[in-house]
Formats: C-alpha cells, sequence, structure tokens
C-alpha cells in the first residue's frame, strides 16, 4: 500500500532536517553582517545533530520506499548516522585546525551538508536515477570541496584532478547504468533482479557483464579502488586537512554502501547462499573483484612505505583499506557483505582519527611530515597515545577494532575459498606495520629537531582520545557487529 504524503514526509525528515540546515546557513552566510567565523560550524552541527536524532528515532522503522525511490531500512539508516557524525567530527576538526579557511567557513558547511544530504539519497535508495544524483551531489560537493583553498597551488591542482577523474568516472557509470536499464526495461534494481537472473540460465551473460564493469568503474572511482585511485594521494596532500578527512571516510563509506546495495538488489536471485556453489558468471564476477582487491591492497601498502608526507601516507593506506573491505565482497554473499559492512565501521574510527592526529601536530609545528612529529609523543602524551591506537588499529593489531575487523574478513575470505586473498591480506597486514610505526617511533623514540613551546588544544585531545577507546572498546564488536549483520539482513531478506 503506498504510504500518504504526510508518512511519506516522516520517514524523509532527516533529509529535511539538512535540507533546512544548508538553507539556513546560506543565508546566514548571506544576510547576516558581524556574523563570527564559527557560528556557520556551529549551526550545521546543530541541524546534523536534529537528523541523528531523527535517524536513531527511525532504526525499528519497519522497511519502507518513499515516492518509488527513496528506501528507509536499518542499512540505510545505520550509515546515515554513521556520516552524519563522520560530518560533525569533520566540523569540529575544522574548528579547530589553525591552519583551516577562516573566511571559507560558510561556504564549507553549506558544502559539507549538500555532501550530506547527497549521502542520504546515495545510501538509500534501489533506484538508479536516484543513485547517480546521489552520487553526483556527493561528487560536485568534493570537487567544489577541494578547491575552496583559492590562494593554494596545491588545492587548485588537486580540485581540477579531481574533477577530471570524476567527470570520467561518472560518465562510464552513466553509460553503464543506461545499458543496464536498456536490457532490464526498468531503473527500479530490485525488479532487474528477475531479467538478470534469467540472462544468466540463458548464457547471455555478455549483455550483464559489460554494464556491470562499467558501474564498478564509476564506484571504484569513489572507492580509489586500483587502477582508479590516481586522483588520491594528490587530492588528499592539496585540500585542508578536514576536507581530507571528509573525502577518506565520509565519501568512501557510503560510496561502499551503494556499492553493496547495487550488488544486493540487482543481484539479489543469483548471490551465494551458504551451502550453494556459485554460478559460473557469478563466479569470474567474484574473481574479478578479488584481483581488483588484491592489486588495491598492494598497491596501497607497498606505495605508503615511500611516503613522508602524513596526508599522502593516510592517502595510500585508504586505498589499501578499500582492497581490504573489497575482499569482503567478493565474496558476494550476506557473511562476505557483513565483513565488509563491519570493517567499513571499524574503518570510520581509525581513520577520523589519524587524519585528527594530523591537525593536532600539523597545529604545533605547521607541517604535515613524520620527521616534525620527533619526540612530540613525550609533550602530548593524549595525543601521542591516541596515535598509537589508531596506527595499531589500521595495522590490525590487538587489542583494537582493527584486528576484529580485519580478522573477521580474513576468517570469511577464508571460508569462502579465497585462501590466496586471505593470506596475502595478513602478509600485507605485516608490511603495513613498518610505515605507520615510523610515526609511532618519531612521536616516542626519537629527539625533538628543535625547542617549540607546545600549543595546548584540550579540546581536539580530547576528541583524539574518545575516537582512541571507541578503536578499543569496539575489539568487543558484539554490538556492532548485529548492527552491520541487521542490515545486511534488510539487503538480502527485506
Amino acid at each position: 500500500m503506498p504510504l500518504s504524503y504526510g508518512e511519506a514526509l516522516q520517514y524523509l525528515l532527516p533529509e529535511v532536517a539538512v535540507t533546512l540546515g544548508l538553507c539556513v546557513v546560506l543565508c546566514w552566510e548571506i544576510f547576516v553582517k558581524g556574523r563570527r567565523a564559527w557560528d556557520a560550524s556551529v549551526l550545521s552541527i546543530g541541524f546534523l545533530a536534529v537528523a541523528a536524532v531523527l535517524l536513531v528515532q527511525r532504526l525499528d522503522y519497519a522497511p519502507a520506499t518513499v515516492f518509488g525511490m527513496v528506501t528507509v531500512d536499518r542499512f540505510a539508516t545505520v550509515f546515515k548516522l554513521f556520516i552524519t557524525s563522520a560530518t560533525v567530527i569533520v566540523l569540529l576538526f575544522d574548528l579547530q585546525d589553525r591552519r583551516a579557511l577562516q573566511d571559507g567557513r560558510g561556504e564549507t558547511c553549506f558544502l559539507l551538508l549538500t555532501a550530506v544530504l547527497g549521502s542520504y539519497f546515495l545510501v538509500g535508495t534501489t533506484h538508479l536515477l536516484l543513485l547517480y544524483l546521489g552520487l553526483e551531489t556527493l561528487g560536485l560537493s568534493s570537487y567544489v570541496l577541494a578547491g575552496m583553498h583559492k590562494r593554494s597551488r596545491a588545492s587548485a591542482e588537486a580540485a581540477l584532478k579531481y574533477v577530471v577523474y570524476g567527470a570520467l568516472a561518472s560518465g562510464i557509470l552513466l553509460f553503464g547504468a543506461s545499458l543496464l536499464y536498456g536490457m532490464t526495461g526498468t531503473l527500479d534494481l530490485r525488479l532487474m533482479a528477475v531479467p538478470i537472473e534469467q540472462a544468466i540460465r540463458e548464457g547471455r551473460t555478455a549483455q550483464i557483464a559489460l554494464p556491470t564493469l562499467l558501474i564498478l568503474v564509476g564506484f571504484g572511482f569513489k572507492l580509489s579502488l586500483v587502477p582508479f585511485q590516481w586522483w588520491a594521494p594528490d587530492v588528499y596532500q592539496g585540500v585542508t586537512t578536514p576536507i581530507a578527512t571528509f573525502l577518506a571516510v565520509g565519501s568512501k563509506g557510503v560510496a561502499m554502501a551503494a556499492f553493496l546495495r547495487y550488488l544486493s538488489s540487482a543481484y539479489a536471485t543469483v548471490l551465494v547462499q551458504p551451502g550453494q556453489e556459485p554460478s559460473p558468471y557469478l563466479a569470474s564476477l567474484g574473481g574479478t573483484l578479488a584481483l581488483v582487491s588484491a592489486a588495491t591492497m598492494i598497491f596501497g601498502n607497498l606505495a605508503a612505505l615511500r611516503q613522508d608526507n602524513l596526508k599522502r601516507l593516510l592517502a595510500y593506506s585508504s586505498i589499501a583499506h578499500a582492497g581490504y573491505i573489497l575482499m569482503g565482497v567478493a565474496l558476494l554473499s550476506e557473511d562476505g557483505f557483513n565483513a565488509a559492512t563491519l570493517y567499513t565501521f571499524v574503518y570510520y574510527f581509525m581513520n577520523l582519527g589519524a587524519f585528527g592526529m594530523v591537525i593536532y601536530f600539523a597545529n604545533q609545528t605547521g607541517r604535515e611530515d613524520i620527521q616534525s612529529l620527533q619526540g612530540l609523543g613525550a609533550r602530548h602524551p593524549v595525543a601521542g597515545v591516541s596515535t598509537v591506537v589508531f596506527l595499531a588499529s589500521l595495522t590490525g593489531l590487538p587489542p583494537t577494532a582493527g584486528f576484529a575487523g580485519k580478522w573477521l574478513l580474513i576468517k570469511v575470505a577464508w571460508e569462502g575459498g579465497l585462501h590466496w586473498l586471505a593470506l596475502l591480506t595478513a602478509l600485507l597486514s605485516v608490511v603495513s606495520l613498518f610505515y605507520y610505526f615510523r610515526i609511532a617511533k618519531a612521536l616516542f623514540l626519537t629527539e625533538p629537531a628543535r625547542d617549540v613551546p607546545p600549543v595546548r588544544s584540550p579540546a581536539l585531545s580530547g576528541l583524539l582520545g574518545l575516537l582512541a577507546l571507541a578503536s578499543i572498546a569496539f575489539l568487543h564488536f558484539d554490538p556492532l557487529l548485529q548492527v552491520a549483520e541487521q542490515g545486511v539482513r534488510v539487503l538480502f531478506w527485506g
């Protein structure tokens, strides 16, 4: 039974709150005189907090489709909560970053809220048209955010590269979507499942393989998968650190959620079920994803070994972690999607903390390279110890949530027959230990290069401490795993 207009609006109240927020921020910047630099940030955080409260209230709602395009279910709601909380933390980072732009903070907040709105629609739709519009809303906002530092050559270069790569990937994805629509006769991913299953049974796999490959290219750009990752290091290094945080955490997380929904909807009737062998076509698709996963892990980890700039190192690190997550997706099963979803959640906490560390220590030294950290761990114990926790979690060492998430990925990959990929993941985790702990070594095992008076930032160090505690607390990740399983169960079983 279709929802009435009033019922539909109730389901969309979080989106309404974010839309009101970006309108208020825009009007505040245009019409209010004598405003303070941080007013827009406070307003944005307030509206995002309202959206978060509304989202929490919707966790127990029965799945529903609004206007035939927007899907409201636990999977979408949980990812919306994560992107909302991540954006709030990014805004707090922006307030604490001494190198962030002061004169463009209102525009930055407006664009971040616009990106959040696009993310909401991206993770909450099974309609190809709205999926593309959500992806473009997120993408266009991100392109402008990358170029916000108008007087910086690096920012301009980053924005240009991001736009060129993004436009190409967007066009390829749209071409793939149009081919898929032409083959199935519908834009609803759930209704595509039957003609796709029929085509697989009749051996017409070439009709499906090409649009699937093109759509994978579009998502591969957003996820910075090999060979579509070339933009990430230059963009992360060229933009301000809070914006790099949003691109690495928020943008990548919602793209992964959208990719999982695409696969679980369009291939709903042919995905691997417990005790079943995948069809030849599905096995080839899973094999392709596994090869991309392996190439992404290898490239990200090996490239990070040679980096001295912290943001560039974290960019290559995020590429490697995208490969880890894709390992779970490559299984094309409910267990694999559970592991990928859980690791995406863990990735939020540890990467937010890692980029927050860059902001904290750049405030002290004015630099963003590893050498600038020498001896600062003892002078700033909370930030220093928190940094070690984030690095351990990124490596996958106990007692952190990164260990639990990576262990689950390796376990399901091994049980799913991807023994070589599970072993490669374990080997590359050892490799990552070398470049992550170059940072820890600089903080605690070297003498400071010069005597610099410490710049106290209790709010930022406290936030880093909380993120570090979360990275440890989620080692006992039963509640987080239950959230992931319940969300993925909705994708598979409705």
